[in-house]
């Protein structure tokens, strides 16, 4: 039988709730703080960028990559073995990983060196040996971090009764998005005091702190009874089609060197083999299930409507959150700076600005979400969501070239009267994006919580969560890609002609072109979520409150 607890006062699910929320805002920091403090880090590693970059990628895309594959049978272990017992553990490898970031240039980067030089057949590098223990560590860090996430989220379905967890879960859902939301501006803002390794190393007190906490709240949490054993054929195929997915999206978005520009739009927005790699450990996955006595999934979940429904419509919400998140950096690192002269730093604060006009109403109306399932159901709660979203990407596509100088002169000069009508038109449709997405993260879990069988919640709620990120990699190559080759294609066309020392002309042409691929882009994603709320439109409305 699945967990239990023993009857509580009525704080102490909220309680609960609170002290699990920290370690989950802590690990999806991690998630984009690096992005910040990636330039300080080959810095002090003594890595050149030109050359380096493309390993030091693998920070950032490590960590994803881990956070992804840990959900994928975390939630299954504490099934099985108990969400305390799985929660510390997690908790510890979060506290591990940060440990071993903070010191990767010292004593793991000699380690690393020793053994290079033992087994390698090249001279190691010292410098890149700092460099690969610091991403183990990531991978350590994002694997325990990861696990927080379905953990919790199983554990709202434990200890809250039906029909009083979508609001739980929206919480857990705010308190995910402004992680990853505010990990940038963190980081900028604590490298411009302090050696990027102090990041890390505050980690491990707020965890430690957070377990003491945790420990306590869930003392009277009952281990569960479960006779099964854990499918581990199952968790390495799944993890193995999952990796090939996550690889035949990132190198499928890289094009090849030394392309003509028809060899170049030719090219799959995926790379084939690593997609063939997926798709054959995918069968081999179901085939697994199957005939498993205890399977890592049941696949009969997948009957179920509001199962089904959930992953899909998670799976194109996560296509939108990431064309919002690459488009404001993209529009406004190339339009600002080519026509007014804006420099790189002030540039990528008036992304972060812009960005805030997306990613903090999506996590507050993460919360907002919980309660609109329990008023209008999950069906109109989801569709709500997606519909706006979609009505905030097509505003986006209207952008023009002259409301990008209204920020920018807001920027540099402060308050004016003139410049409001134009302000406003820019962020009225990151603003309307962000709380759609964010009302459709709440009852889309709850969905899935609430469909499944009690000893099958850890599973349910870390495979609904892969299925957004899965989207988000899909959104990032996709649209790389697409940009890429459109707005070639679009100067190429716009500079026939053109005398190459004609500034002007050819400043006009990147602008237009970069204006034009990012209004497409937004009418892709807007098409996208209108797909999210015709599919929502196959969950079943009951309200979470009617469950009560």
């Amino acid at each position: 039988m699945p967990e239990t607890s023993k009857p509580a006062a009525p704080f102490r699910p909220w309680l609960i709730l609170a002290l699990v929320s920290v370690p989950i805002f802590i690990g999806a920091l991690d998630l984009t703080i690096v992005s910040a403090v990636l330039p300080a880090v080959l810095t002090d590693l003594q890595i050149p960028v030109q050359t380096g970059l493309d390993d030091a990628a693998w920070i950032v895309s490590g960590y994803l990559l881990a956070y992804t594959l840990s959900m994928t049978f975390m939630g299954r272990l504490s099934d099985l073995w108990g969400r305390r017992r799985i929660y510390i553990i997690s908790l510890l490898i979060f506290i591990a990983g940060s440990a071993l970031v903070a010191m990767s240039p010292g004593a793991p980067a000699e380690i690393a060196y020793r053994i290079w030089s033992m087994v390698g057949s090249a001279q190691a590098d010292r410098a890149y040996m700092g460099l690969y223990a610091l991403i183990f560590g990531r991978v350590i860090q994002a694997f325990g971090a990861g696990a927080l996430v379905p953990i919790s989220m199983a554990l709202v379905g434990d200890i809250f009764p039906p029909g009083k967890r979508a609001l739980p879960l929206g919480v857990l859902g705010g308190v995910d998005t402004a992680g990853w939301v505010l990990g940038h501006l963190y980081g900028g803002i604590m490298v411009q005091f302090f050696p990027w390794p102090v990041l890390f190393w505050l980690n491990i007190p707020l965890a430690l702190i957070a377990l003491a906490l945790t420990l306590w709240a869930l003392r009277d949490l009952k281990a569960p009874r479960i006779k099964a054993r854990f499918d581990w054929l199952g968790a390495a195929l799944i993890i193995l089609a999952l990796t090939g997915l996550n690889l035949a999206f990132t190198v499928g978005a890289d094009p090849s060197p030394g392309l003509s520009m028809e060899q170049f739009e030719s090219e799959p927005y995926v790379s084939i083999p690593f997609l063939l790699v997926a798709a054959l450990f995918l069968t081999g996955f179901v085939i697994v299930q199957r005939r498993s006595s205890s399977p890592l999934i049941d696949l009969s979940s997948f009957t179920q409507r509001n199962v089904s429904v959930a992953f899909l419509a998670n799976l194109l919400i996560g296509f939108c959150i990431m064309a919002g998140l690459v488009s404001v950096p993209l529009y406004m690192n190339t339009v600002p700076t080519a026509l007014y002269g804006l420099g790189q730093e002030s540039a990528a604060l008036l992304a972060g600005i812009l960005l805030s006009a997306l990613t903090i109403p999506m996590a507050l109306a993460s919360v907002l979400g919980g309660r609109f399932a329990e008023r209008l159901g999950l069906r109109w709660t989801t569709v709500l969501g997606a519909a706006m979203a979609a009505a905030g990407f097509l505003l986006m596509s209207l952008w023009t070239v002259d409301q990008s100088e209204t920020v920018v002169i807001w920027l540099e000069q402060g308050y004016r009267a003139d410049l409001l009508s134009g302000t406003l038109r820019m962020i009225s449709g990151l603003l309307l994006t962000g709380v759609g997405i964010g009302l459709t993260i709440s009852p889309i879990a709850t969905a899935v919580i609430e469909a499944v069988k009690d000893d099958e919640r850890g599973i349910a709620a870390g495979l609904v969560i892969v299925m957004r990120l899965i989207g988000m990699t899909i959104s990032i190559s996709f649209l790389t890609t697409y940009g890429l080759r459109r707005s070639l294609s679009l100067r190429i066309d716009g500079l026939e002609g053109v005398d190459f020392t004609d500034f002007a002309t050819q400043t006009r042409v990147l602008v237009e072109s970069t204006t034009q691929v990012i209004g497409e882009m937004a009418l892709i994603a807007s098409a996208v979520a209108i797909a999210a709320a015709l599919v929502s439109l196959g969950l079943d409305n009951r309200s979470a409150a009617l469950d009560a």
